[in-house]
């Protein structure tokens, strides 16, 4: 086990360990089992999204990038033209959608929303964030931005998409 799950598992007894005594005592240990897993799940699903995303700029930062408002970047996300992963208090859009120094989103992204959305009937912004950031073997091994980022081809990536895109719509 990793130290950074030991230290994970220390800390969070150490919390439970502050609260009174009498205030848990009483649950039963099925239901304190479960009480214990969801709070993991709750309190671990940052690092889950962070990882899931990548690197991301929120609203503020991608009004300013693109030169538009925040009502304009509303529409494009209602249409499916940006990707926006809601949390809380803000929206997270993931950097690899952008070309860098031309203030805009890349048109072979772009491209991969309206496969996804073509497929799915909308555009699940998790499981296409979770895709761009997961390794394919059909890509060399290189998860699709990457993929994007170092080749000059993407209809690879727009192949694969369209299997992903098929087998979730199934």
């Amino acid at each position: 086990m990793s130290d950074a799950m030991d230290q994970l598992k220390e800390g969070f007894a150490d919390g439970v360990a502050e609260f009174q005594h009498d205030l848990v005592i009483n649950v039963d240990p099925d239901t304190a089992r479960n009480i214990g897993r969801h709070a993991a799940r709750s309190i671990l699903a940052p690092l889950v999204l962070a990882a899931q995303l990548g690197e991301t700029w929120d609203t503020t930062e991608v009004t300013e990038y693109l030169g538009i408002s925040r009502q304009a970047l509303a529409k494009r996300l209602a249409a499916g033209t940006i990707l926006g992963v809601r949390g809380r208090g803000t929206t997270h859009y993931p950097l690899w959608q952008f070309t860098p120094g031309l203030n805009e989103v890349r048109p072979e992204v772009r491209e991969i929303f309206k496969i996804f959305t073509a497929e799915l009937g909308t555009l699940d912004a998790y499981a296409v964030a979770a895709w761009m950031n997961t390794p394919a073997e059909e890509l060399n091994g290189l998860s699709p931005h990457l993929w994007l980022r170092a080749k000059d081809d993407a209809q690879p990536v727009y192949d694969v998409a369209r299997q992903t895109a098929g087998r979730l719509a199934s």
